[in-house]
């Protein structure tokens, strides 16, 4: 049965959404506040979380803004937002910390379950897709490929033609070389072992990149890169000597 956790500080609100779920067939938790809420979260591992955007105590974006912060890489619940009223601005930031969809209120038994239903499927989905990738050791079509994820289902991906794998929060992007971006449902450190016994290195915590498709390494405390694509990638202070080692070998 899938679990949701509703975070609301208005119980009549609160109580009308667990009744909603709960005869829908959901197993439901509840918590009045984000501080609440994320202690939930930590320990139960609910499969969705639907969210009060002001509360007491904590906030549902300073709340999604924890899970992010406590859970990294990992995959984290799809947020939907219950908000009678929020500015354009403030939709930005939450979609830019990760929210999946706002429910405006008032809303209805079938707002609710719609949504609710559409975020669960795509989390499914997501889910099924990660598990179709096997391990490391088996990753590799062939000696120069890797078997990436996409929507059509496995495509095999020549070493030579990525840039470089940024982490997307528990997903993460292959860039290529057509200009094109595969998002893959698995976190970028599932792919380092395989990548770091190429030509790639981790110049960052949420990037690896490919040595082959670096242009210039622009100097400074840390320094960054400019890319074969045009885009640049800031280089972290303990790997800016392992990188230029590198790149002196590599001319």
């Amino acid at each position: 049965m899938e679990q949701i956790l509703v975070v609301e500080d208005e119980q009549a609100i609160r109580d009308t959404l667990q009744e909603i779920l709960e005869l829908a067939g959901y197993s439901v938790l509840t918590a009045q506040n984000g501080k609440i809420g994320f202690d939930i979260i930590v320990k139960d591992h609910p499969d969705l979380v639907l969210c009060d955007v002001n509360m007491p105590e904590l906030g549902g974006f300073e709340l999604l803004e924890a899970v992010n912060q406590r859970f990294k890489d990992e995959i984290i619940p799809p947020f939907l937002f219950l908000t009678a009223k929020v500015e354009a601005e403030g939709l930005r930031y939450g979609m830019s910390l990760g929210a999946d969809d706002y429910i405006f209120k008032p809303f209805s038994s079938s707002d609710i379950l719609k949504t609710v239903r559409l975020r669960l499927d795509r989390r499914i989905q997501l889910l099924d897709k990660s598990r179709s990738v096997v391990k490391t050791e088996t990753m590799i079509g062939d000696a120069n490929k890797i078997a990436l994820p996409c929507n059509d289902g496995l495509e095999l991906v020549s070493f030579d033609k990525i840039i470089k794998c940024q982490a997307d929060r528990a997903y993460c992007n292959f860039y290529l070389t057509d200009n094109r971006k595969i998002l893959v449902s698995k976190p970028m450190k599932d792919f380092e072992e395989i990548l770091s016994s190429k030509t790639f290195l981790k110049v960052h915590k949420s990037t690896i990149v490919n040595i082959k498709h670096i242009e210039k390494f622009v100097r400074g405390k840390a320094g960054y890169l400019l890319m074969s694509d045009g885009s640049s990638v800031n280089v972290s202070v303990r790997k800016k000597e392992e990188l230029l080692h590198l790149l002196k070998g590599n001319k």
